[in-house]
């Protein structure tokens, strides 16, 4: 009996701030099928040792995609899921093995600049294409474990410089989260987590330049960090 091997893929939905928006960066695909339809980054999993390309995982992979598309490596990667099915590409069954990166506007802005991607509004109020496959369902999912993520942990952290004020990480976060945070209590739970270093950058030209902090680590979790909604 004979078995079509299923096509395996990766696909990495890139999301920055941009524009007082959250925001993800696509391409233009190329080739048949959907040729000239805008779509995600993202390329077949390498697991042929005779050629020796074989990734050591599908986060190799998606890694590896990143670098030679766009030359690019985000400050924050993680799996979502992995979207599968019969009807997901007219070239046969296919999986994908879908991503959420995280990256400061300015690195983005490069890749803009270079013709590589272009941005496209995801929230609060979208403005995506027509999208390739089934790409608008892949960026839906990971929007949404970014907006769940953030309730409890420092990953909207990543998508602002390596260097921030407090002021703007709640503002990032009562974008990506919609919701309205108080001032103080946000600062006491951030601060009180351990997850931010205080560096001897001092932010703002206009006024008095607030304190900037980094992230002590990739990820921190913080209970009850985000209770709005």
């Amino acid at each position: 009996m004979h078995y079509q091997n299923p096509i395996l893929t990766v696909d990495v939905v890139i999301l920055t701030l941009h524009d007082g928006r959250l925001q993800v960066a696509l391409m233009t695909r190329t080739e048949d099928p959907f040729a000239g339809r805008a779509v995600l980054p993202g390329g077949y999993v390498h697991g042929d040792p005779r050629t020796g390309h074989v990734d050591a995982s599908t986060t190799h992979a998606a890694l590896r995609i990143l670098k030679q598309k766009l030359g690019f490596t985000p400050s924050h990667l993680e799996q979502v899921y992995t979207a599968s099915g019969p009807k997901r590409d007219p070239r046969g069954w296919s999986a994908s093995v879908v991503y959420l990166a995280l990256h400061e506007p300015s690195a983005v802005d490069a890749l803009i600049q270079a013709g590589a991607v272009s941005l496209h509004a995801v929230h609060p109020t979208p403005a995506l294409p027509p999208l390739a496959f089934d790409h608008t369902e892949l960026i839906q999912t990971a929007l949404a474990r970014l907006q769940a993520k953030a309730r409890y942990s420092t990953i909207v952290a990543h998508l602002l410089p390596p260097v921030f004020r407090l002021s703007d990480l709640r503002q990032a976060y009562e974008l990506v989260c919609g919701t309205t945070e108080n001032k103080a209590n946000f600062r006491r739970k951030m601060l009180a987590a351990d997850a931010l270093v205080a560096t001897d950058v001092r932010i703002g030209a206009v006024g008095r330049p607030a304190e900037g902090y980094r992230l002590r680590g990739d990820l921190a979790y913080i209970e009850g960090l985000i209770s709005g909604g």
